[in-house]
């Protein structure tokens, strides 16, 4: 399935999300790249990566923008994290349905970087 292969850590919530709302791919090398800084607790070089990622009307901007929500969920930097959020659901005009399914996504998103890292390094945080 190609969203879990683009998606990796960020689970295929998001990447169903982003798939909904845009048809062209963009850079999503940046977003693969991204997520493994984040999984090596590289976490200001992976949101660097995703803003890279973050340009244009793409796939790759969709998975972007929640990655970046993501990371900073997972580095702990949680009004960071729901500034970033707020933007994209403003951006994309989300109703109550699409915030709720965005957030649950977001979560499992956060508990799948946190199993990979586990499987990795054997600690699910960052320390």
């Amino acid at each position: 399935m190609v969203t879990g292969r683009l998606s990796g850590a960020m689970g295929l919530g998001l990447a169903a999300i982003a798939l909904a709302s845009c048809a062209s791919f963009g850079n999503t090398n940046a977003v693969k790249e991204a997520n493994e800084l984040a999984i090596s607790c590289r976490t200001e070089e992976a949101l660097a990566a995703s803003t890279q990622a973050s340009s244009g009307e793409t796939l790759a901007r969709e998975l972007a923008e929640l990655q970046k929500v993501v990371i900073l969920r997972d580095a702990g930097r949680l009004e960071e994290a729901d500034r970033a959020l707020d933007l994209r659901n403003q951006r994309v005009k989300a109703d109550a349905q699409t915030r709720a399914e965005t957030e649950q996504a977001v979560e499992q998103s956060v508990a799948d970087l946190r199993a990979q890292r586990t499987d990795r390094t054997g600690q699910p945080l960052c320390t």
